[in-house]
């Protein structure tokens, strides 16, 4: 049996709402017809990509491996059939966007050829901003990491992608002889804090939610610094797949593994403010870095 596009689709709203009515209601099907379609996914795969919990559902190692290749497959569709009948768009004006510090170093320089091809007349303004900032309108609107930001109702907040978070360490570390790598394994290893787009916050929740507290031993705010200390066996952390590179600036590796009861995502996506009605530049521009940021997320 073949899988189709369309069951692909409900397998990555699965895995961004975690829920099945939530997946359901976003592909306008009903349960039943969202629970066919994913049993009859893994049928085809063989595998099993989800787990039922009392509260959603829990994506299993294999289903996390899927869902990066399945939104690969998704917007590579999605920028075939735009292929057929693209051309610069005519739209001009202003647009101003509020960017997360940990968005413009990774996805930014790799979108702005994209965006400059796709609206050639259109003046487009960055800045690193936070929430609050959006608040006070001084941006159309942001692009954030929406894991990481206190929620209100005077925000509309859209997930774009979901990046599972996993465990950077050194080669040659003992733990990578394990076949699994759990929390309590790690808890006593010395822990490079990352001081950024308040993942400090974050990641701290995680740890103390499972029954287990982080032994700090050195914080910054350069991904670079943690990345070169991590592969010279200075530390462990737990970050992104979106901010993971193999190598560290002077040539050494770093090695990324699961960590087994510690399944936890940084989230990106598109914020506005709830009364705000964005410009019709705006509008355009936030469809388009709909599709583009799956596509190069899918590319990492």
């Amino acid at each position: 049996m073949k899988f189709t596009l369309r069951q692909l689709e409900f397998y990555i709203a699965l895995a961004e709402t975690l829920q099945v009515s939530k997946a359901a209601s976003r592909c306008h099907v009903s349960q039943s017809s969202m629970t066919v379609a994913l049993r009859n996914l893994e049928e085809a795969l063989n595998a099993q990509l989800f787990l039922r919990q009392p509260k959603g559902i829990r994506l299993t190692l294999a289903g996390e491996r899927f869902l990066t290749h399945a939104r690969t497959i998704i917007s590579n569709s999605h920028i075939a059939l735009e292929d057929l009948h693209r051309q610069p768009e005519t739209t001009a004006g202003k647009v101003r966007i509020g960017i997360a510090q940990t968005l413009s170093a990774y996805l930014l320089p790799e979108m702005l050829s994209d965006i400059e091809n796709r609206f050639p007349l259109l003046e487009i303004d960055y800045f690193e901003t936070t929430a609050p900032e959006l608040r006070q309108q001084q941006v159309d609107f942001c692009l954030l990491l929406t894991s990481n930001i206190e929620r209100d109702s005077n925000l509309v907040v859209e997930t774009i992608l979901r990046s599972l978070r996993q465990l950077w360490i050194a080669p040659g570390h003992a733990l990578l002889s394990q076949s699994v790598i759990r929390l309590r394994d790690i808890e006593k290893l010395p822990f490079l804090m990352l001081e950024t787009d308040q993942y400090p916050t974050v990641i701290t929740q995680v740890w103390q939610h499972a029954g287990y507290q982080p032994s700090i031993h050195f914080r910054s705010n350069s991904f670079e610094a943690v990345r070169s200390l991590v592969a010279q066996g200075n530390g462990i952390t737990i970050l992104s797949d979106l901010v993971y590179r193999p190598w560290s600036l002077n040539g050494q590796r770093v090695i990324r593994r699961t960590i087994e009861d510690c399944i936890t995502y940084m989230d990106v996506g598109v914020v506005t403010n709830a009364g705000q009605q964005l410009s019709v530049p705006a509008q355009r521009l936030r469809d388009f870095l709909r599709t583009l940021i799956v596509r190069l997320e899918g590319k990492s």
